[in-house]
């Protein structure tokens, strides 16, 4: 596979804001939403996979398959899964996408996001910060602005 890469992001963090972005301006790499198969897949499995954690093994299968398929192309992978999570994975550049979590506490509820779900992007989001790796923050950037950012960090 060709180089790629992987934006973590917890929810709230701007993550399908920048997708559309960021196929346009990365044309030869395909943009993988890791969330993308989550209702087809909850279809499939009779359950909802955000509130089913049997389900999680089998649905990084299925997200892992349809990232092997899709090569030689370059992957960017965005997700709410870290590094260790993806151990074995093709390499590639990481880059957290983040913001303050007064930013993410209002758009999350700007989405109507349950309560319990908001305090877990929270608690994830500073589990993310603390992992050391690159961060793009898209607190006070456009969509198109942090798009831009995410593209240096992953392409130079």
């Amino acid at each position: 596979m060709g180089a790629g890469g992987y934006v973590l992001g917890a929810p709230g963090s701007g993550k399908t804001a920048v997708a559309a972005t960021l196929r346009a301006l990365l044309p030869t790499w395909v943009v993988l939403d890791w969330d993308a198969f989550m209702d087809p897949a909850g279809a499939l499995a009779g359950a909802a996979i955000r509130e089913t954690p049997s389900t999680w093994s089998a649905y990084g299968e299925l997200v892992r398959a349809a990232f092997d398929q899709l090569a030689p192309h370059p992957v960017l992978l965005l997700g709410v899964v870290t590094p260790d999570e993806l151990a074995g994975w093709p390499s590639g550049r990481w880059v957290v996408l983040d913001c303050t979590d007064e930013e993410r506490l209002r758009r999350l509820r700007t989405r109507g996001d349950s309560e319990d779900s908001v305090i877990q992007a929270v608690a994830d989001a500073a589990e993310y910060r603390g992992l050391g790796l690159p961060v793009v923050d898209s607190t006070t950037r456009t969509p198109a602005e942090t798009a831009r950012a995410l593209v240096e960090l992953l392409t130079s």
